[in-house]
């Protein structure tokens, strides 16, 4: 239905209860253009992902009740104009922390082991229980705003302190759900940064570069179409950062709120079983409670028609995004600009945007997603010492391609 639960399926088959072995290979790409805004206009950057891997299911293998063991490794090719240093790539020429923002985290083309761990389910498949090297966003994001390009919470993604998504670390999960709906889980995921900066390829398991741990813990209720005809799925997070970050002689961690929601509030065929023909909505509240991290908060709301033009697998998507900076981050911005240029001129904390996307499932095994948004007052978060961009739009373009469903995989 969505950009995220496409590839979530293909990546990510965790239980693969019907085989003893399940590979999987997803091929994705991503391509942004900036048509006028930002330090930079009329730019674009690249960047592709190949997911390898596969689900070993022990329990089967052996007999037994043993759980599944998973495995991932990601490569990045056809990289273009991405990466670290931000200011002097897609990011910094796009300046926004909006703009295609996911593409800034592909580094590396020889890639990354994005997951190793072991999966365990108990109580009769009520208590999940995972623990390895694996990515917090694989269990407390849920990706329900359209398209994956666009699909970006700066807040969740600076302030948490986890890495960006596939990359892998330390970490341990645990979920229970009732049958009722209702479920709990919680984390804590290793906290490190320089291990990914430094391209170790996911294979240093040491704790050298650590810089402490994330922690995550929230409640949910979600029911599927083969509970109820209007589906939903509501989650809140808290979350701790214990990273020690020195500012102005204070050390201090993070902590903060995560809200997610999709709600189905129109269902064409309500006795279908599947979701072909729908209307839902969609948002996300995230909220920082330490004054020295870039974001405040962060507030998305939208709709999507699921199946329009009578095609159940494709979905039409629009939604308007606000993120405010904190007071010191502006600070900072005007400061460095005053520095480097000498225009005293000051960066608005709000930054906004309106989204247009689609995800068209062209078969069973290729999904196209074209989107185009809209920035409103841009920070230059990733260029802060350039002048203020002016509000301008950006276009992109994803494709996921399900090589290994198409191989019988």
């Amino acid at each position: 239905m969505f950009a995220g639960g496409f590839l979530s399926a293909g990546i990510n088959n965790a239980n693969a209860d019907d085989e003893v072995f399940k590979p999987h290979v997803v091929i994705t790409n991503q391509t942004v253009g900036n048509l006028n805004t930002g330090p930079r206009p009329h730019s674009f950057a690249n960047a592709g992902a190949i997911f390898t891997g596969a689900d070993l299911n022990l329990g089967k293998l052996m007999g037994n009740d043993a759980g599944t063991l998973q495995f991932e490794y990601t490569f990045f090719p056809w990289l273009h104009n991405t990466g670290l240093q931000s200011s002097t790539k897609w990011q910094g020429a796009a300046g926004s922390a909006f703009a295609g923002a996911t593409l800034h985290n592909d580094i590396d083309s020889t890639g990354y082991l994005s997951l190793f761990a072991y999966n365990q389910m108990l109580l009769d498949d009520h208590l999940q229980i995972t623990l390895g090297r694996t990515n917090a966003q694989r269990y407390f994001y849920i990706s329900s705003c359209g398209a994956m390009i666009a699909c970006n919470d700066p807040l969740f993604m600076y302030t948490t302190g986890i890495l960006p998504y596939p990359y892998g670390s330390w970490g341990a999960y645990s979920k229970y759900k009732m049958d009722n709906g209702l479920y709990a889980h919680g984390g804590v995921f290793e906290s490190t940064p320089q291990d990914y900066a430094n391209k170790t390829n996911g294979l240093q398991w040491g704790l050298d570069e650590s810089s402490k741990a994330t922690s995550l813990f929230g409640i949910g209720h979600q029911k599927t179409i083969a509970q109820n005809p209007l589906p939903h799925k509501y989650e809140l997070n808290v979350f701790s950062n214990s990273a020690k970050q020195v500012d102005s002689g204070k050390e201090h961690n993070s902590k903060g709120i995560l809200f997610r929601f999709n709600q189905t509030i129109y269902n064409d065929n309500p006795t279908s079983k599947d979701l072909d023909k729908a209307w839902q909505v969609f948002g996300a509240w995230s909220w920082n409670a330490d004054e020295f991290q870039p974001f405040q908060q962060f507030i998305e709301a939208g709709i999507s028609r699921i199946g329009p033009f009578g095609r159940p697998q494709d979905s039409v998507n629009l939604k308007a995004s606000y993120l405010r900076l904190s007071e010191k981050q502006a600070e900072l911005q005007t400061q460095q600009r005053l520095d480097a240029t000498g225009i005293d001129q000051n960066t608005s904390r709000g930054e906004s945007r309106v989204e247009l996307n689609m995800h068209w499932q062209a078969t069973n095994y290729l999904a196209v997603e074209p989107s185009i948004q809209y920035i409103f007052n841009p920070s230059n978060f990733y260029n802060p010492t350039a002048i203020p961009n002016k509000d301008g739009a950006v276009v992109g373009l994803q494709i996921v391609y399900n090589l290994g469903g198409r191989l019988g995989l």
